[in-house]
């Protein structure tokens, strides 16, 4: 053991410096286990959480859940889900750490991302000889620990590129020491595999990397040609060996992502590039930077000056200066030139998180640092006054513009003063052969490295362990006690009246309308925006259901927050279930059960997946921004009524009085500003519902809580504040001739209040409608994620089985065993049509290209295989 800790220390050092530093900080900032925070923070726990868990579900318990799930909004496919975020191998260990440990699952599968960044460049820099001793460690560390690690930890998925790109720089180098492409055709295609959208990124900056690695390792054109096309041939298999992921997600992309591309690119500047300057300074982060902020750079001091000195060194061949010159150019220009930007980010600017490649270009940073540093053997002193000049220009200038940048403070740019000059002087013993050397080095890179981590993380604030393991554990407890009431073939969706994250279902395993991810296809969010949902690119939060949306969808149990119903402002504080909205119409659902935190609504009118509907139903419906009509013209379409029958009727409400508000003239008429604008503005709208039918108020889409606050006889209205379309409010049920007070308190000196109207909801319509539909439902007799088959009647012509299934190219039908061709309802939904009398209808999913993917990935191998084996012959004949 002690022999093997010689021989492998700064590998050993590597690793666990990154490891140690970020665990010591994370017990310091009582992380759990270590305490009662966690490391959630944005997208780790409004997105990545949930993923997780579905994770262990789906390999524990449900494996179909790789193809597709229910859990996805209302069905989606779930194998672009999975490349994009959850094929990293990392992620098993997250099988041993069940429940409330998952939070301490993430914080081990954190820092082992760190400690194999740091002991991946460790080996890169021990293969190829570029550096040894101490040396080799405080680089590691240096790119381990690098800005863009700590300003992305969060973005856990993301991480093993950064682990895999020295991988396979090491594997390219070794094509020009002779080495066959298949080493780096295999680790390119693990790279893809396991994250392709950061390894597209890795792909781009190949391109440019290897012109310069042909520069450098230049013997004569021919080896140069041979060496490039081991490279062409090794990028090319490696991709069609990640076929099997790379062709269902690309294809799954063309559905999502794929359908925002920008296509009018502006040829301009995002910013003036010296602004960078700022992102070299320690703790040069904070919350504001995630949205919208500046590449991600920090690489330390040493590695800065380093590698500022490698364009200066006589020993380097100026063909390599000048190629390694050309690929900075390009690096730099595209972290600030808006259409390299655009490209390196797959034509789409990134929602959050920008400059994500800048990870390449840390990289870059640190491979030349260590190439200068084996090759430096004394700071001259031209070179070290060029070089304090450069460093202090920089200092200077970020300190004369503190204003412009709210992440930094003076302490921090005294901080990178103090390290750059401790930089300065070792550099210029570096001619002394003294052991203390690289190991002064090295402790100046963890205390440098370590404070550039403590300084960005301390300005982020984390989601408490008891806030998400508490709800976390009755949410679950309420979902059990639903599953214990349904069939094992019963087939429901289940909303709630509270929410944590849009992808609970996720996390507690259960049919939802929620969900948010980067690749949703962009049809579901769509409807739900005419349905009257707040949905967007990537995210759909079901929080304005009505009696009609939550039938038609096939909504079976509802959840909610115990008293939050019972009367108007009657509720309780229950702070462990965050609110999401108020629902007054669950006063038409049956109470069947109840938790300590909530209560379980059963809903009489929920439809199943599939019943019988008229044929009117693949007729194009309407687009209309008003989901009151739209909602009316989907029942009229399924029940193939005769005269349209509306499920909502307009209202005047009985008084508006005004409270520092004054209502422009006409065309504006439905525009109000503050008299005051120092004073509070209000305007109270009252009227007393003459049924106990349901009432809501439409709102538009700018009428979120930046324009207007709404309350209800006092109590403020719970309302998702994100969305695109407008949205109804569940204003009152069951409240006959009792007063209702709305009131609007302007947050804006003037509002614009667009599509602002009270409706009445027409039961005894809704009703006989749902009867009608639910009179022939389809009872399934198999029910899994890819299959579902059951039974169905029809007794009327010109009928289809109308499911709320989204259709979807993966989807394939048999009735009565023969394949059928798939309709689509709504421009969204399965629907199949039917003769009339008893029919056998079954679906099965299989993702698109998954075969062709399968095909390719395993011919692709057998090609490595013979030919890996072919290799193995002829050195074997060789050597004898």
């Amino acid at each position: 053991m002690i022999n093997f800790t010689k021989r492998h220390y700064p590998l050993l050092l590597s690793f666990w410096l990154p490891f140690l530093l970020m665990a010591g900080y994370f017990a310091a900032r009582q992380m759990f286990p270590f305490g009662h925070s966690s490391l959630l923070t944005v997208d780790l726990g409004q997105q990545y959480i949930d993923f997780f868990a579905f994770y262990r579900d789906t390999l524990l318990h449900h494996p179909s859940q790789i193809l597709y799930s229910f859990s996805k909004a209302i069905g989606g496919d779930m194998f672009g889900v999975w490349a994009y975020y959850l094929f990293s191998p990392f992620n098993l260990l997250l099988l041993l750490t069940p429940g409330k440990w998952l939070t301490a699952g993430i914080m081990l599968v954190t820092l082992l991302k760190y400690g194999c960044a740091g002991l991946s460049f460790a080996w890169l820099l021990k293969k190829t000889q570029t550096a040894q001793g101490f040396y080799i460690p405080a680089l590691a560390t240096s790119y381990a620990l690098m800005g863009w690690m700590i300003a992305n930890q969060l973005n856990l998925i993301w991480l093993d590129a950064v682990v895999l790109l020295p991988l396979i720089i090491l594997a390219v180098e070794r094509l020009f020491a002779g080495a066959s492409y298949i080493g780096y055709s295999l680790i390119l295609a693990a790279a893809l595999i396991i994250n392709y959208y950061m390894s597209y990124m890795i792909c781009l900056f190949l391109a440019t990397y290897i012109l310069w690695a042909l520069a450098r390792h230049f013997v004569d054109w021919r080896q140069t040609w041979r060496t490039f096309g081991k490279f062409v041939v090794g990028s090319l298999l490696g991709v069609a060996t990640a076929a099997l992921v790379l062709l269902p997600t690309l294809y799954s992309l063309s559905q999502s992502k794929g359908q925002y591309t920008v296509t009018k690119i502006n040829w301009k500047f995002e910013y003036a590039p010296v602004k960078m300057l700022s992102k070299l300074v320690v703790g040069a982060f904070n919350f504001d930077q995630m949205p919208t902020g500046f590449p991600n750079l920090f690489v330390g001091s040493i590695v800065l000056s380093a590698f500022l000195l490698y364009f200066g060194l006589k020993t380097i061949r100026w063909r390599e200066r000048i190629a390694a010159l050309l690929v900075t150019a390009f690096l730099f220009l595209s972290l600030c030139f808006e259409p390299l930007d655009l490209l390196w980010h797959g034509m789409q600017f990134p929602i959050w998180y920008p400059y994500r490649f800048s990870f390449v270009v840390s990289f870059w940073l640190v491979w030349l640092a260590a190439l200068s540093l084996k090759q430096l053997t004394r700071l001259r002193l031209p070179a070290g006054i060029v070089l304090t000049l450069l460093l202090g220009a920089g200092l200077y200038y970020v300190w004369t513009n503190l204003k412009h940048f709210n992440y930094l403070d003076q302490t921090a740019v005294r901080l990178s003063l103090l390290f750059s000059l401790i930089a300065l002087v070792l550099l210029a013993f570096k001619a002394i052969p003294s052991p203390l050397l690289p190991f002064t080095i090295l402790a100046l890179v963890v205390v440098e490295m370590g404070a550039n981590a403590i300084l960005s993380l301390n300005q982020i604030s984390y989601v408490s362990q008891s806030d998400y393991a508490d709800y976390t554990a009755d949410l679950v407890k309420a979902v059990d006690k639903v599953k214990q009431r349904a069939n094992t073939n019963d087939f429901y969706r289940l909303e709630k009246t509270f929410m944590r994250t849009k992808n609970d279902s996720m996390e507690a395993n259960y049919n939802s309308a929620s969900h948010f991810s980067s690749t949703f296809e962009s049809r579901i969010p769509n409807f739900m925006g005419e349905l009257g949902q707040p949905a967007g690119d990537g995210f759909i939060a079901y929080a304005n259901g009505t009696l009609f949306s939550d039938a038609f969808l096939g909504i079976k149990y509802y959840l909610a927050r115990n008293s939050d119903w019972v009367e108007l402002g009657a509720r309780n504080s229950n702070s462990l279930l965050p609110p999401l909205t108020d629902k007054p119409d669950l006063s038409y659902y049956n109470q069947v059960a109840q938790t300590q935190q909530a209560t379980i609504y059963k809903n009489p009118y929920a439809l199943s997946l599939g019943f019988a509907a008229s044929e009117q139903i693949l007729k194009s419906q309407t687009n209309t921004s008003y989901p009151t009509i739209y909602q009316s013209n989907v029942l009229n379409a399924l029940t193939g009524s005769q005269s349209y029958s509306s499920l909502f009727s307009p209202l005047l409400f009985a008084t508006a009085t005004y409270d520092n508000v004054k209502q422009r003239k006409a065309p504006l008429t439905q525009t109000y500003r503050k008299i005051n604008k120092k004073k509070t503005g209000t305007i109270t709208y009252s009227f007393t519902p003459q049924t106990n039918d349901p009432y809501y108020v439409t709102i538009g889409s700018n009428l979120n809580s930046k324009a207007v606050s709404f309350s209800v006889n006092g109590k403020a209205v719970q309302q998702y504040d994100t969305f695109r379309d407008t949205v109804m409010i569940d204003l009152a049920a069951n409240q006959k001739n009792k007063p209702i007070k709305l009131t609007v308190t302007l947050n804006q000196n003037e509002v614009w209040l667009k599509d602002f109207q009270l409706y009445h909801f027409d039961t005894a319509t809704f009703s006989s409608g749902i009867r009608q539909l639910q009179a022939a439902p389809w009872k399934l007799t198999k029910n899994q994620n890819i299959d579902l088959s059951g039974q169905i009647n029809i007794t009327k012509k010109h009928q289809v089985m109308m499911t709320t299934i989204p259709a979807a190219a993966g989807w394939h039908a048999t009735v009565d065993q023969k394949p059928v061709k798939i309709k689509q309802a709504l421009n969204t939904f399965i629907a199949i049509p039917l003769s009339k009398g008893n029919h056998t209808v079954s679906l099965h999913y299989w993702p698109p290209y998954l075969n062709l993917g399968l095909t390719i990935t395993g011919a692709t191998l057998a090609v490595d295989g013979l030919y890996a084996y072919y290799l193995y012959r002829k050195r074997k004949a060789h050597n004898n």
